[in-house]
């Protein structure tokens, strides 16, 4: 059965283009070996149950040096209006990591989640989101400048990725 959101996209639309996420976070994963494929795969699979229920709206992977300075950043964010994109194929994620370096990953929720109960909101995070906590992360990338290059879409469902590079 395919639950249908809208006249334009539904949970299988979700599904495609968050494997392209998925794709991008496990080339990041093993290239900088910061994350386990255990780890990886759990992950892949918490984000995608926000996907599917529409409760995200960007997810930034983030390859922070020891000092906490950004080395790499991927920003993914979810739109409802990409019926008009040409969707790409994932890759380009091979970054190096330095010791001391880590790989982090924050989502920041859409106007969905905003409008959940407190309640509905825990209970969705017990059974999903087991081990995520909250960040002080503010999705703020100060001076770097960001390029988007990929345009990940299925029928009106999509993600765009916007690219950033830092000193570190």
């Amino acid at each position: 059965m395919t639950d249908t959101y809208s006249d334009t996209f539904n949970r299988e639309d979700i599904r495609r283009v968050h494997a392209s996420f998925a794709a991008d976070y496990r080339i990041a994963a093993e290239s900088t070996e910061l994350h386990s494929r255990s780890f990886v795969d759990a992950t892949i699979i918490e984000i995608g149950a926000l996907a599917e229920e529409q409760y995200l709206s960007a997810i930034h992977v983030r390859l922070l040096s020891s000092a906490g300075g950004i080395r790499e950043a991927a920003v993914y964010r979810a739109s409802t209006n990409a019926s008009s994109w040409t969707s790409e194929r994932p890759g380009d994620m091979y970054w190096k990591a330095n010791q001391g370096d880590s790989l982090e990953i924050t989502v920041f929720y859409s106007e969905q989640w905003k409008a959940l109960t407190q309640t509905q909101k825990d209970a969705f995070r017990a059974e999903h989101l087991p081990g995520w906590g909250p960040s002080d992360f503010d999705g703020n990338y100060g001076s770097l400048a960001g390029s988007t290059d990929r345009h990940y879409s299925s029928r009106a469902y999509g993600m765009d990725r916007t690219r950033y590079t830092g000193s570190g």
